[in-house]
Formats: C-alpha cells, structure tokens, sequence
C-alpha cells in the first residue's frame, strides 16, 4: 500500500464509510456473482399483503429448496439461488397452498413472482404454471443470457463458450486478436467470470489462456451465461467494458450425460481465400456426465473435451523480376504447412449440502495445449516455417465456495480460488532471423523464447441481508497475481537484406540483437500484483412498479515496483499504484405497465479498468541497463563478427552500442475509467416475443498509451509530417517510451433486439448502429508507437480501429418435423479501420510504426482507410434418434457456408501502403 499518509487515511475513511454505510441497511441477491435471485409478493384475494406467511422455493432438478418468510408488506426474497428450474410453494393460515411450478432462474437476473392467495380449505392447492417469458423488472442493468439450448444446438467453431458473447448486440471479436470488443471498449478492459470467479489472463487480459482463440473451459461444462453490457452493479469491478457471468453445469438427482464427436477433413473442406484447396482437419471429442451421489445432498458433475486442429497456410514469397534466379532452397520452403491447435480441458464439480442452511461447491478446472506452428493467423504469408514457434499452455484451478442461509433473511456467499496459467513459446530454430525486403523472411523467430506464467489467489465474500423495502449486498474481493513474463525483441538477432540479390551476395545491410546487461535472469520479469475491491449496493422498491439501485464499490491496485531501477531515469524507479478507483452506480427499473410487459431500464455510474501485467514488464528489463541493443547502424563492426550466421550471446568488448529505448511509467499513470450512461426498453408483444431497444454512451479517459519523451519539438513539411531533429534532448538515451494514461475514447451506440423463443423455435436477431473515435487504439502493445506527433496526440482522434457503424448478428434454433433441428449463426457488419503505413523512418525518431503514407501530397491519417465487411453465415443439422431412453444425434455443420473472403488488414489495424 502507499506510503503516503493522505491516501492511506483516504482508503481507510472510504472503507469505513461502505462498511458502515451498509450495514443498518440489508441485501438482496442482484446476482451478478454467478447465480440468480427470487424475489416476490404474498397477496389475499383482495390484493393486500400477508405478512408471516411461509413460502419454499424449491429446485427440481436438484431438490434444494430455501425457507422464506414474508415480511410486513407481504415480500419474500431468496437470495444468491443456483441457476435453474424451480416451485414456489405459498402457504398462510386460512388460505389454499399455492403451487407455482416452471419458475426458470437465470443467471444474473432476478425473477419476480406474485403469488394470489384464494380462500379455500388448507388441504386444497392451486397449481399455477409460469410464464414461459418473463422481463426482468427489478434489474437495472442490460444484458443478454445465453441458454443452455442455444449452447447445445448453434454450430460454434472450436467450441469456445466465449464466442457466444458475439451473438448479443454491441459485441464484435477484435479485427486483428481474439479478443472481444463489448461496447467498443478496449477488449483488454473486459472481465470474465465463471461461477464468481475471475477468469481473466491477469498478463494479457481477456479471458485465461493468453487471448488466443483456444478453449480453456469445456463447452460440455457451460450450463449458460450472461453478458451485462451496461448497468452493471457495484459488485462488479476491474472493467470499462462489459462482464460475462459464466455458470458451470451440476449433478442433479437424474443421472444425466453425453459423449460427442466431430470431425473435419480436407475432403469437407473448400478453397480459402485465395483459392487455395488446402489440408484443413479437425478432430473433436469429449463429454459429461453427472449424477447425485447422495440423492438430494451430495451431486457430482465431469467434463471433459480434446480438440486436434490442424490448420494449414502456405508460404510464398513475394515475385521476382524475371532476371532474378531464386534459389532452389528458397523454392523449397514454400508451399503448404501446417499449424497444430490441440487443447485439452477438463472439469469437475462437487455439490453437497452441508446443512439444511449450507452448501459447498468443489470445483477443478485444467486445461494444457500443444500448437505446432502457431503462429498462423495468416493463410498466406512469406514467412517460412523456420521463422514459427511451438507453444504450450498448461493451467490448474481449484475453488471452493459456500454459500451459508444465516436466516430468511440473510445470506453469505464466501469463495476462494488459487489458479495457475502458465504459457510457453519456443522457436522453430534457435538462429537469428533473416529479413530480405521485397522476398520474405528466413531463419529463426527473432522474437522468441517467450514466457508467460501467473498464479492467481483469489478470496471473495458477499453478504446479501433482506429487510422491508430493501435489498442491500456488501462485500469484496482480493486478488493477488503472481507473474513471471519474458518477452524481448531481437532476443535471437536479426539480418536485413535490402534485395535477394544482396542476401545471395552476402551484402549485410543490417544486423541487430538485444543482448542481458548483468545477468541474463534479468530479461525474466516477476512481480505481484494486487487487487482490492469493496462495495455496498442497495435495491430499494419504490412502490410495486419502481425499483431504485444505488451502490458504491471502490478498487485498489497495487503494482510490483521495478527490482533494478536506472538511477539515471526517473521514469524507471516506480510504477504508480492507483488507489483513487472511487465508482458510485446508480440503476432504475420500471414495470411500465404494471402487468411485467414493459420494462425501462436506466443507469449510470463510473467503470474502472485493471492495468495487466504485461505493460510492467519492459519497465524491469528495457530501462536503458539490464539490456544492451547491440545493432549495425551504430557499430557497423558488428556485421563482421555475425558473418558466421550465429548471434551474439552477449556485447563484444570494445563494441559501440546503440543508445538504448527506455521504458517508464509517467508518476501520474492511473487505470482507465469510464463514465456510462445507458437506457432501454424491452416490450414483451406477445406470449414468447420481445423487442428491446437500448442507447448507450460511454466516455473513457485514463486510457494507456506510450509516447517517446525524449524529443524535440518538430518541424511540419509540406504534407503535414512532422519531422523531428536528429539530436534528442539527452543524448546518451535513445527512444524513452512512457506509459501514460492520456489517451481518451468515446462510443454511442443504438441497439434493436428482437427475441422469439416458443417450445418449437428459438430466435435472436440484434442490430447496433455505433459510432467508436479515440485517439490511441492501443490494446496492450508491446512494441509499437503510433502516435505521427507526441506533442500533439490530441490529434489523433478519430475514428477508433474498433469503429463498426453497422452490425448485425442473428442466431436461431428451430425444432423440426421427424425430429430434426436446425441451427444457424449470421454475423454481418461493415469493415474496421485501419492506418496506411511506409514500413521505414522518415520522421528521424527511430520509429516506423507512425511514418505514415503520403496520398495526394498529404500524410494519411490515423485509422483513414477501412477494411473489407465481413460476412459469416454458420449451419447446424441434427438429426434426433431415439431408442431405450437414449439419445443420438447426428449432426452436419457448414461454417461460412457463403464461402465469403473475410479478408482483414495487418496486426494492429496497420498495413503497408505502396509495396507489393
């Protein structure tokens, strides 16, 4: 923590306040925490309220069931309740049992029930049957749940449970990672849940397991989830993007289970992109099983799901002139390869009731991955298979959680969880790399070894406590991320050519390699980042049609501090904690109608972002000492000691180095925060027909991006290129990349949701018109600088890199004659910016990711041109057998049955402007 004596009373004033401020106050379940709410009204047949009658909420699947009492108003509210199918039992002195059955408990959402009393014998019952659709009305927040049906039966490549998130609206996986992009927040600031607990890469961001399009959670295991875009409750913290609320599948009283598996080979497969008729393959096997142990007590849940992918691309390299004879080992290494992408992930629940009031849950999550030639992400490329690496991933994950009945009233939810993630990337070969402009790329990958390890502990507790007209939830969460990150440029060496002709000649044009300073364990990173949060939120019923939320959460983020500062460079000796994270939230739902057909959802409130780990890095291993940047350009002695084609193991003595690129953090650097204003309507038309129409805006400052501090002001020439001296201001330093939090965002978006769901269809259509402009479209870069003039990056605002003005996506079950099902998956939306770049310094900053094309004698700007819409179209057929009480299905799935070309630009949304 500080030192500083004025945050520390700070902090501890605030806590104080929530702690005190809540507990005269009481809970109730919003729960955003991984599982449901219940909440209703006991009334007699002249519609007044009864106070002390008994209500019991049970769980049909399961047998859990929870003892109510209602109040003096005649309300009842069960609170943190498991996900599921459930009765509601009413009984009161004078009046007939009331049985309400096909209750659906959905996750994140609080269903409102009325139970009508009749005077009649107390051994008589009226059965009432639920609503098949019902609109949340006591929720502010907008969100979409994913069911267990569309799970099941939309056809979803990978089976990666995260790609459902795109089939609500204002979502769109990034156009150059796999990262998803939640109200054109950047993905990084995004935040994953599964049954309460973090589920988030705390290096990279995004969801475990690096940002990579690989599963790292069983599909088989995901009983349904909820993506809250807007509105979210002061429970939920660390993001200014959206939340998916992830909930696990259990053991039930019926033993249940499933076994699938898929298979894809090059005769099912059609040409790419480019025409190329290539070995695509893809085996897929696993499944669940689950079952009581204990009936009504103890139940026990297994997934468990193997994936083999072979994904193939070819390697050209760029045409010759004619004269130019390539060489036969160059012809050689063309062709078609082939990339590997074989996860494993396994899960394991245990459910038991403890006590009539107590339940534990056990869970184990694993998950390890093997990718040959991982780096694929192109189909075409003129890059040989040498310049690739392997990557293994291997995590574990152990959680316990028990959620404890202290009354009627009262409930606490207490959670721990300790998880590992730990990511290996090793090169083809261990040699430097060869660049040869205008042909391709040779040799090794000059960018690996890499590693990326973290440890995560994590402790949570939730009090919810009922009483009157409120429902007040208070609690925190405690995370401390141990991690480990090696990731250098130039780390094996790198040739430049400037012609085939000249790598045949054995003319050198370049030759550059980042060598240890001391001691090569130096160029590891490791340090422990820590995360506090603390809220109290308050559900207030304003009459029966008007529920008030109001919360306020607090975070605090302490980050590890540099190990070997540069004594020189202020910048290096400290990365700022932020312990200012300060969000109050306010939300607002209106039964419009009274009757539940109408809801209005209002909220705002202000979002804060965590930083991840994997920015802190270059401030322990590139701050001007630890490393030394040994390159030809300063020394052009160098080349004569790499003729042999080996690198360096560390700098020659006598050897004129580079002045080194310096990483810091700017002493004001705080994390990302958003201001978020949002409303909607959903209109139930008809028995299974909704229409939702939602407007939000966000503003995002404190957004992260790097400058280089270590320049003059320059001059403008004629096209508006800003053109720096050759001097800097200290000379004995190159580049002095600053992290600083001064980069802005603002994003408005129009959704339209129409949702049919009956026993024989299930439909969602969602259309977003939005409008995305920033001025740094960073997400997490590692190396790259953009900005054309850091004294002016106010400049550069524009339209945002994730700017999407119109998308739509639409996903549909429907339930046919003989038994069979088809379902479909439509995404469609207008291409994504990007910038137009030369590839070489014209700006004397040592820098060419910000030397941007000159077009009609002006430079370009950022993010001036767009890339190709996109259009993908995804079919499931399933065929339903039946026999003995089992069940098989045979299943034919199509994806980009359209075949359409879906072509994109270039990492990072830059792409060369003018070279072949």
């Amino acid at each position: 923590m500080s030192s500083n004596p004025r945050v520390v009373r700070r902090f501890v004033a605030g806590v104080t306040f929530l702690l005190v401020a809540a507990l005269p106050a009481v809970v109730m379940a919003q729960a955003e925490s991984g599982a449901a709410a219940i909440t209703g009204t006991m009334l007699d047949p002249d519609g007044k309220p009864i106070a002390g009658a008994a209500v019991v909420v049970r769980n049909t699947r399961t047998g859990y069931n929870r003892a109510l009492v209602t109040d003096g108003t005649g309300h009842f509210n069960a609170a943190a309740m498991p996900v599921g199918s459930y009765t509601v039992d009413g009984q009161a002195p004078g009046f007939a049992t009331v049985h309400e059955e096909g209750l659906v408990l959905k996750v994140g959402q609080t269903e409102t029930v009325t139970l009508r009393m009749s005077l009649a014998p107390v051994t008589e019952q009226v059965t009432v049957t639920a609503e098949a659709t019902r609109l949340d009305a006591s929720n502010a927040a907008a969100g979409t749940s994913i069911n267990l049906k569309a799970i099941a039966d939309l056809p979803i490549r990978g089976r990666n449970f995260t790609e459902f998130a795109q089939l609500t609206p204002a979502i769109v996986q990034e156009s150059d990672r796999s990262g998803l992009v939640i109200f054109g927040q950047r993905s990084i600031n995004s935040n994953v849940s599964i049954d309460g607990i973090d589920f988030n890469d705390s290096l990279q961001g995004n969801q475990r397991g690096g940002n990579e399009a690989v599963f790292f959670f069983p599909q088989a295991g995901v009983q349904e989830f909820q993506v809250v875009r807007s509105g979210a409750g002061a429970e939920i913290g660390r993001t200014s993007a959206g939340f998916v609320n992830v909930v696990t599948k259990s053991g039930t009283n019926t033993p249940h289970g499933e076994a699938f598996y898929f298979n894809r080979n090059k005769s099912l497969t059609s040409a790419d992109a480019f025409d190329q008729k290539l070995n695509n393959q893809q085996n897929q096997f696993g499944g669940s099983i689950g079952g009581a142990l204990v009936p009504d007590k103890t139940f026990l849940f297994l997934a468990g799901e193997q994936n083999f992918l072979r994904v193939p691309f070819v390697v050209k390299f760029q045409d010759q002139a004619a004269a130019v004879v390539v060489p036969a080992a160059f012809k050689a290494l063309e062709g078609e390869q082939h990339g590997t992408n074989n996860p494993t992930a396994l899960f394991g629940r245990l459910d038991m009731h403890v006590t009539p009031g107590q339940t534990l849950n056990l869970q184990y999550t694993y998950s390890r991955l093997r990718g040959e030639n991982f780096n694929f992400d192109s189909p075409q490329q003129d890059t040989a298979a040498s310049a690739n690496y392997t990557r293994k991933n291997r995590s574990n994950g152990i959680k316990a959680g028990l959620v404890s009945v202290l009354s009627s009233r009262i409930v606490n939810e207490a959670r721990l969880q300790a998880a590992t993630d730990n990511r290996d990337e090793q090169p083809n070969v261990l040699t430097p790399q060869i660049v040869i402009t205008g042909f391709g790329t040779i040799g090794g990958d000059r960018d690996r070894p890499r590693v990326f390890n973290s440890t995560r502990y994590e402790a949570t507790d939730n009090l919810s406590i009922v009483t009157g007209l409120h429902q007040v939830r208070v609690g925190f969460d405690f995370n401390a991320n141990q991690q480990e990150q090696r990731r250098e440029s130039n780390i094996l060496g790198r040739y430049d050519y400037k012609s085939l002709a000249d790598y045949v000649a054995g003319k050198i044009n370049r030759y550059r390699q980042t060598v240890p300073g001391f001691d090569p364990n130096d160029l590891l990173y490791r340090g422990t980042q820590r995360e506090l949060g603390v809220f109290a939120q308050d559900q207030m019923t304003l009459g029966r049609d008007v529920t008030l939320t109001a919360g306020l959460r607090w975070d605090g983020q302490w980050n590890p501090q540099p190990t070997r500062p540069n004594p020189a460079i202020s910048y290096t000796a400290a990365i700022p904690n932020d312990l200012n994270m300060w969000q109050p939230r306010l939300g607002l739902a209106w039964n419009a109608n009274g009757a539940g057909r109408t809801v209005v959802h209002l909220s705002a409130g202000l979002y804060d972002a965590r930083t991840p780990g994997n920015l802190f890095q270059r401030v322990f291993t590139d701050n001007g000492i630890t490393t030394v940047a040994v390159d030809s350009k300063t020394d052009p002695s160098v080349i004569a000691l790499v003729q042999n084609g080996s690198g360096l193991t560390s700098a020659p003595a006598g050897l004129t180095v580079a002045a080194p690129r310096i990483f810091g953090f700017d002493p004001s650097f705080s994390n990302p925060r958003s201001v978020q204003l949002a409303g909607s309507i959903d209109q139930q038309l008809a028995q299974g027909l909704v229409l939702a129409v939602g407007y939000i805006h966000q503003a995002t400052s404190n957004l992260q991006r790097r400058l280089d501090r270590n320049l003059f002001p320059p001059t403008i020439d004629a096209t508006g290129m800003p053109i720096y001296p050759t001097v800097r201001p200290n000379p004995a330093i190159g580049v002095l990349s600053i992290n600083e939090s001064t980069a802005n965002a603002r994003y408005n978006a129009l959704t339209l949701t129409a949702t049919h769901r009956t026993s024989h269809t299930q439909l969602q259509v969602n259309y977003t018109l939005a409008g995305n402009k920033d001025d740094d479209s960073n997400e997490r870069n590692f190396s790259r600088e953009v900005t054309l003039n850091v004294f002016d990056p106010e400049a550069e605002y524009t339209w945002s890199k994730q700017d999407v003005r119109h998308s739509v996506n639409a996903s549909g079950v429907l339930n046919l004659p003989g038994s069979w099902t088809l379902g479909a998956i439509l995404m469609a939306r207008l291409g994504m910016p990007y910038t137009a770049v030369i590839g070489f310094d014209t700006q004397n900053d040592g820098n060419d990711d910000n030397d941007r094309a000159i077009i009609s004698d002006r430079v370009s700007d950022r993010n001036a041109f767009r890339q190709p819409s996109f259009f993908n179209l995804d079919l499931r057929l399933v065929k339903q057998l039946s026999f003995s009480g089992r069940r098989l299905d045979l299943v034919a799935e199509v994806f980009n049955a359209t075949r359409a070309s879906n072509k994109h630009y270039g990492n990072d949304s830059i792409s060369a402007f003018g070279t072949a």
